[in-house]
């Protein structure tokens, strides 16, 4: 114990001598005056040359060369657009032709990794910023591989939304109910364990969707009491605490039974796709590929 204790002190030591004569005591050790420097925040843009990044004050999406760092264009600003005006945003997706960006505002977490929020579209050649969808808050919306369409969850329901028809808006599922069935997007369990909150795709040609479905109809029930709290606050607890009742499988009890599906866009077919997994089996990503013919 008494070399563990000399070698420590000689580590804080060293450690002091090399921080040219900072002062080190509690405050500055879980202030973070000595955490290590990070950067985040970085999207590489088409071409390998530049980056995008969201501005300080969440108002701009800003491109920096990576060559010098500085700063060389503004991909979005919100105080230029034509259509739908926003004052601030908190994330954005690029279409895969880069043409347009999904803006992402109001967003309301669920779980850990999971989140709602209100999406816009923004189209870089005219500015024009306008709503994804008028039906209310989406989760993990998608770009279809040609950026014409984008794929959303809503209310454990899949939608579809068309571009070249006038952001024309299509539910693909309708069996999706809070506590039973879940489309498109993990239950708790999913998520927390396997770190995730996407489980919806497009096929490579774009002509399809496909995802897992979670039947959780089967895992028992578990009640927490909610508070008003402070970020969020919620006022209506803020005198009687409300309760937040979710499914929440415990070691040996029933799990949710994931099952994968598909939708032909054309056709409005929808298949269950036959995967091999044990009754009591995961499946824990959803990702196609394109094969290449020998």
């Amino acid at each position: 114990m008494k070399k563990f204790i000399t070698l420590c002190a000689a580590l804080l030591l060293t450690y002091s001598n090399a921080m040219a004569g900072e002062k080190l005591n509690l405050k500055a050790i879980t202030g973070g005056l000595f955490s290590a420097d990070y950067i985040s925040g970085i999207n590489p843009l088409s071409g390998g040359e530049l980056y995008a990044r969201i501005s300080s004050d969440g108002k701009q999406i800003v491109q920096y060369s990576f060559k010098t760092g500085k700063q060389v264009g503004i991909l979005f600003d919100v105080s230029n657009t034509m259509g739908e005006k926003i004052d601030a945003f908190e994330g954005y997706q690029l279409s895969p032709d880069g043409k347009r960006i999904l803006i992402q505002t109001q967003t309301q977490y669920i779980y850990r990794r999971s989140y709602k929020a209100v999406f816009y579209i923004y189209t870089i050649a005219s500015r024009k910023l306008e709503r994804l969808s008028d039906g209310g808050p989406q989760q993990i919306p998608i770009w279809s591989p040609d950026g014409r369409q984008i794929a959303f969850v809503r209310d454990n329901n899949i939608y579809l939304v068309k571009l070249l028809y006038d952001n024309a808006e299509s539910q693909v599922t309708k069996d999706g109910m809070f506590n039973k069935v879940i489309n498109g997007a993990p239950d708790w369990v999913y998520e927390e364990e396997f770190g995730f909150n996407k489980a919806l795709t497009f096929t490579a040609d774009g002509e399809m969707i496909c995802w897992i479905r979670y039947d959780e109809s089967k895992v028992k029930t578990y009640a927490l009491e909610m508070f008003k709290g402070l970020s969020p606050a919620r006022k209506q607890y803020s005198t009687y605490p409300g309760e937040y009742a979710y499914k929440y499988p415990k070691a040996g009890e029933d799990n949710s039974k994931p099952s994968v599906w598909s939708y032909d866009i054309k056709s409005h077919q929808t298949r269950q796709l036959q995967i091999p997994v044990d009754a009591d089996g995961y499946i824990m990503r959803i990702k196609l590929r394109t094969i290449q013919n020998a």
